[in-house]
C-alpha cells in the first residue's frame, strides 16, 4: 500500500515536471539559435567595415558565415544570392529555422542588418513574428 501511495505521488511530480523540462530546453535552443545570429550579425558588421558591401564581389554571392547551425536550428541568408534591392539598401536577412524532429519546427529567428532579431511563429499557414 505505501509502495502504490510512493508511486503514485511519484507519477504526479513526474507529469508535473516533464513539461516545465520541455518548456526549458526550447527556450535554451531558441537562446543558442539567437546566441549564433548575434555571432553571424557581428560578422557581417565586421564584413561590411571592411568591404563596404555585405556581399562578395566577383559572381554576387553572400560570403561565408562562420556559425551554419546550432543542434537544433540551421542558420543561413532568407535568399540564395544578394537581390538589387540587397545591394541598394546595403540589408540582409540571416534565418534560423529549425531542424525537423527538434520540437521547435513551427520556429524561426530572423536577424536583419540593423541587429533586429524577430521571433517568427507559422500558425495556419501563416507567418507570425515579433521583436
Amino acid at each position: 500500500m505505501e509502495l502504490a501511495g510512493c508511486m503514485a505521488i511519484l507519477a504526479i511530480l513526474l507529469a508535473l515536471a516533464v513539461p516545465s523540462y520541455r518548456q526549458y530546453l526550447q527556450r535554451a535552443r531558441m537562446e543558442e539559435a539567437r546566441a549564433a545570429l548575434m555571432e553571424n550579425g557581428h560578422f557581417m558588421q565586421r564584413w561590411y567595415q571592411l568591404r563596404g558591401v555585405y556581399h562578395q564581389e566577383g559572381p554576387l554571392s553572400w560570403p561565408p558565415l562562420p556559425v551554419l547551425e546550432t543542434g537544433a536550428f540551421v542558420i543561413g541568408f532568407s535568399s540564395a544570392g544578394p537581390s538589387s534591392d540587397n545591394i541598394d539598401q546595403a540589408s540582409f536577412i540571416i534565418e534560423a529555422r529549425a531542424k525537423t524532429g527538434s520540437g521547435l519546427e513551427e520556429w524561426m529567428l530572423k536577424l536583419d542588418q540593423d541587429g533586429n532579431i524577430r521571433q517568427c511563429r507559422q500558425e495556419d499557414g501563416v507567418e507570425n513574428c515579433r521583436l
